[in-house]
């Protein structure tokens, strides 16, 4: 009476464990709700059953699942045997009847501080920092650098893509020893860094080591010798979180004995904490035959000292640092780590670069002259107010978007790596050109423009993004940027555009909402570290398979060996909105894409000029990965330029041939990230040896055009100046007007040729637009200007010529002309026009 009502529940350990007990409570409280509203009692989905996981479990070990474990268990159980052992002062029994429990507990502030603010110095968990602090004490007591300690996991391991268990009741803890390595000196950066990578080390949170030892019989793992003899268990909070409001309000006393008084100890020494009203609560159990309590209550005391000088040391200023584990992605050793991290608090990040990223920069590094993947770009923004606040949006841009902070560092690292850095400043130069004429401003302009594309960037240092601000009148600004494609492609670029045109809406009183939430490319990184790249070599392997030579070119003069190839000029063809709309419409019917449909254009164009029936040429692919869920708006470098190798089938209706090649396409999505130099040994040509000498890229980026007009702005104007290394490069842009963009390199062509060739492009897709059911073969090829030269200017052969007049006329015509000059001459004897006329 007078108190609420309380429920006890009792299982065996045997079928719950800690997070069994938090479904049960869960479920619980969901039923009683349920039932107290009158609503049939629905617990949610079923989850994988204990039944199915040991099952599952078994055959997984039985298979060998955890076989590549198998040595660093051996070597745990090894370092265990050679670790001193606990020191003992009695020889009595260690039952449960003889066990005794010491009690300590942190302070509030000290926990929250523990909780809090300590993980974020060196990156580290709770269970790293309790366990350093245990590691330290033992050492001290033992003598040894290293205690054979034993851990639990919650053994609710991700091991199959089709098992749930987060809400499945069982017991799956797992039990593992950790040689916790500590450094003799009382450093405690040292020690925390130690112990933190001795734990991230452990495979699968541990639950291979009772995989191997019970179900594969591994009898190196159950020797007595290396059974330890301490264990360590953190429970966590404890506390209910909504007391008060819920059917659970609180936790009781449990009475009565959970273990048989005569039950052996499998430790001497037991060490469970938990946090209860905001305190860490300690409690140290051991067994009165073997240890006095003096003993272990300074052991405990001991664990709490070290856990408040942990806490004084993470707080101190340049304390904290990184450690191998935190960066998985690439094989670093701590001296490397750093010296690229500078300390704690200035690096985010570390991982490799990609294989495309891999292959730019060494194009950067090993290229004289301007860096062939630098991007320059401009606009014209209307409706920009204040140019500070623009740049201030980009900042915010680049605050959140981790690659946009990257730098790369190439030296004295055992691969490239590409850093993260915390606190990033966008470089800005702002200029005021109000007070100019038009034609002032319009000539400042081009020549800023001018020394802008002769700025570089530097790949060490981070942001490799650079922008210049000029303020052409009150409310329109023209900006100029610079990038670098080792960090973002177009597709990418246009959704930063989109980020800073809110960014700069919402500061200054615009519309606001939300920012965009994105993936890092970090993400993107581990994706393709997971990739089977033998299966995508194989791929490109059949792909190329009989390859030898590029296709050949209508070069003007044809390039040698040494040349350096660079589309740097280009030529234009804009079609009108209704023949761009003839396209959109024939793709559509065909069902193929706009892009397919340039393509296949492309591809008669080379076969034809070639005279080779088999074609093969570079095309740009977005490069996402459909499996990795938010590709679609991560900012990196995803873009990748792969062969397309097309059989024109002349014989075929376009149409037909068309969707055939969109097919054969589709097969290869998978094994688009593979950079060209893989793919050329996977074709299996010579070094050096070319696949294609020319590009299509059909640029589709996600930009909402409409984005700029919804925060009151106007963008036009946008130009760039980009090249590429391919004789010649064929970009189309899919708008209200179909826009074909020719670049090509003018040591190589002439820009006659050049606009025949895209001249020659649209009379194609025209035709196919058209007549798509025309065979390939008979598809038009010249130009309506060509097709006047050639069948009504060449062929006008009519001219004026005099009457007829005989030959003793025109000898005579001829005489009166030169008469004294030698007309026939036979021996000695000679005479001239005029005797020969006489005679």
């Amino acid at each position: 009476r007078g108190r609420a009502p309380r429920l006890l529940l009792a299982a065996h350990h045997l079928v719950v464990d800690g997070i069994s007990w938090r479904v049960l409570v869960s479920d619980l409280e969901r039923a009683y709700a349920h039932a107290r509203d009158g609503l049939p009692v629905d617990l949610g989905r079923r989850t994988t059953s204990f039944r199915d996981w040991s099952a599952r479990l078994t055959d997984f070990t039985a298979s060998g699942g955890f076989a590549a474990e198998a040595e660093y268990w051996a070597g745990v159980a090894d370092a265990g045997r050679k670790a001193a052992r606990l020191p003992v002062e009695g020889t009595g029994d260690n039952t449960v009847a003889r066990a005794r429990t010491v009690s300590v507990e942190l302070g509030e502030e000290s926990t929250r501080a523990l909780l809090r603010e300590v993980p974020s110095a060196y990156r580290t968990q709770i269970n790293d920092v309790l366990l350093s602090a245990l590691g330290r004490v033992m050492s001290d007591w033992t003598g040894s650098e290293t205690t054979l300690v034993a851990l639990e996991g919650h053994g609710r391991e991700e091991l199959f893509d089709d098992v749930d268990l987060s809400r499945t009741v069982g017991w799956f803890t797992s039990l593992f020893p950790v040689a916790l390595t500590v450094p003799r000196e009382r450093d405690w950066g040292a020690t925390l860094r130690s112990v933190k990578e001795h734990l991230r080390a452990v495979p699968h949170n541990g639950l291979g080591h009772g995989a191997l030892r019970y179900l594969a019989g591994d009898t190196r793992l159950a020797d007595g010798r290396s059974e330890p003899q301490i264990s360590f268990n953190y429970l966590g909070r404890l506390d209910v979180e909504d007391e008060g409001g819920g059917l659970i309000r609180g936790w009781g006393e449990t009475e009565g004995a959970e273990r048989s008084p005569t039950q052996a100890r499998p430790y001497l020494i037991e060490v469970n904490g938990l946090v209860r009203e905001g305190r860490l609560r300690l409690h140290w159990t051991y067994s009165a035959g073997l240890h006095g309590e003096e003993t272990v209550r300074r052991l405990a005391e001991e664990f709490t000292t070290a856990l408040e000088e942990i806490v004084e040391h993470c707080s101190a200023p340049g304390a904290g640092g990184f450690t191998p584990s935190d960066f998985p992605l690439v094989a670093l050793d701590q001296a490397t780590i750093d010296r690229l991290t500078g300390g704690a608090g200035q690096v985010e990040d570390v991982y490799p670069l990609t294989l495309a990223q891999s292959g730019m920069l060494f194009h950067a590094l090993s290229e004289p002259g301007r860096d062939l993947y630098t991007g320059y770009f401009r606009a014209r923004l209307d409706g920009v107010t204040d140019p500070v606040a623009l740049a201030q949006a980009w900042q915010r841009v680049v605050e959140r978007t981790p690659v946009l902070r990257t730098a790369v560092v190439w030296q004295d690292v055992p691969v490239p790596v590409q850093v993260v850095h915390t606190d990033v400043r966008v470089p800005v130069t702002h200029h005021d050109h109000r007070d100019m004429t038009e034609q002032e401003r319009r000539t400042a302009c081009e020549d800023l423009w001018d020394r802008w594309r002769e700025q570089p960037l530097d790949l060490g240092s981070a942001p490799l993004l650079s922008l210049t601000v000029v303020r052409l009148s009150d409310t329109s600004v023209l900006l100029l940027w610079s990038t670098h494609h080792m960090m973002i492609d177009g597709w990418s670029f246009a959704g930063v555009l989109s980020d800073v045109l809110a960014e700069y809406a919402a500061t200054t009183g615009g519309p606001a909402g939300p920012p965009e939430i994105r993936r890092p490319y970090r993400d993107y990184v581990a994706w393709l570290d997971a990739q089977d790249q033998e299966e995508a070599l194989r791929h490109w392997g059949a792909v190329l398979d009989g390859f030898t030579a590029p296709t050949p070119l209508p070069y003007d003069r044809a390039p040698v060996r040494a040349h350096d190839t660079r589309s740097s000029r280009e030529i234009r063809l804009t079609l009108s909105p209704e023949r761009s709309q003839d396209l959109y419409t024939f793709a559509r019917e065909a069902r193929v894409t706009v892009n397919t449909l340039v393509q296949g254009a492309w591809a008669v164009l080379l076969s034809r000029h070639s005279g080779e029936r088999e074609v093969c040429f570079g095309v740009t692919v977005s490069g996402r990965p459909p499996g990795l869920a938010g590709v679609e708006s991560i900012i990196g470098l995803f873009v990748n330029t792969v062969p397309t190798r097309v059989t024109v089938d002349g014989e075929s209706p376009a149409d037909e041939w068309m969707r055939r090649l969109q097919d054969a396409q589709a097969q290869g999505r998978d094994h688009e990230y593979l950079p060209l130099a893989h793919l050329q040994r996977a074709a299996g040509v010579p070094s050096g040896t070319r696949l294609f000498d020319s590009i299509v890229v059909f640029e589709n980026y996600p930009y909402d055009e409409q984005a700029a007009t919804r925060y009151g702005l106007r963008l036009s104007e946008l130009g760039g100046d980009e090249h590429t290394n391919s004789p010649l490069t064929l970009t189309a842009q899919a708008g209200q007007e179909f826009v074909l963009a020719l670049g090509y390199d003018p040591d190589l062509f002439d820009e006659e040729t050049a606009e025949r060739l895209l001249g020659r492009l649209d009379t194609l897709l025209g035709a196919m637009a058209e007549t798509p059911d025309t065979r390939v073969a008979h598809l038009p090829l010249l130009t309506e200007g060509e097709r006047r030269r050639v069948l009504t200017e060449w062929n006008d052969t009519a001219t004026a010529f005099p009457p007829p007049v005989c030959v003793h006329e025109l000898f005579a015509e001829r005489a009166a002309t030169v008469p004294g000059q030698p007309a026939v001459s036979c021996g000695a004897d000679t005479l001239t026009f005029a005797e020969l006329d006489r005679r």
